[in-house]
């Protein structure tokens, strides 16, 4: 009982560190930001966040593959009943941007993040943590493929085709330069769906 008892108090405090620490980044930026104005709002000890994150790149890390989890707990959420190749196509391209609004400081920090140094020595680390889900979605897209519902592509092709758009608008909005517009994400799931099906698949067929 003491044990779980002290399990639970380890996760709450380190629950309140890393919603301190998005807090915190998405404030004051990722370098800008301490140690101790994370442990200022999470009323943390010191100690405590050392403990169970190591420093601040350990925070970041941490804190990415917290967010992207969420992202791909929801995304599985809708998922979960039988979808035809369009309907999955659709969804996931709907879900990227669907989701962005109703999380904007993590899916900010999702974007932001990718590429700073910190995040990006923990490559292995991250995949190791959330790459079943990625492996998932390339097993329904390779089924897709082979029943004839989706346009044969190598998988390398499916992401970039599928989501570069999405994800090149939404690292405009996380700069602050573009907005989300209402049915944007429709027009994009529009979009993605035309290069995917495969009505025209002989005449753009990949060497």
């Amino acid at each position: 009982m003491e044990r779980r008892r002290r399990s639970a108090t380890g996760e709450q405090s380190r629950r309140a560190i890393l919603d301190a620490a998005l807090d915190c980044f998405s404030r004051l930026g990722w370098a800008a930001t301490t140690i101790e104005d994370i442990r200022k709002v999470s009323g943390a000890s010191v100690g405590s966040v050392y403990h169970h994150f190591g420093a601040k790149e350990g925070i970041a890390v941490a804190l990415y593959i917290d967010c992207l989890r969420l992202h791909q707990d929801s995304l599985r959420a809708r998922l979960e009943k039988k979808h035809d190749a369009e309907a999955f196509v659709r969804t996931v391209v709907t879900h990227h941007i669907a989701w962005s609004r109703e999380h904007p400081e993590a899916a900010r920090y999702l974007l932001r993040m990718r590429r700073e140094e910190a995040v990006a020595a923990a490559e292995q680390e991250i995949q190791s943590a959330t790459g079943d889900f990625i492996r998932e979605g390339f097993s329904r897209l390779k089924s897709y493929a082979q029943s004839g519902e989706l346009l044969p592509l190598p998988s390398s092709v499916y992401m970039p085709l599928m989501l570069g758009p999405a994800q090149e608008l939404l690292r405009g909005w996380a700069n602050g330069h573009v907005e989300l517009k209402p049915g944007i994400e429709k027009v994009l799931a529009d979009a993605a769906w035309r290069c995917l099906r495969p009505d025209s698949a002989a005449s753009r067929k990949v060497p």
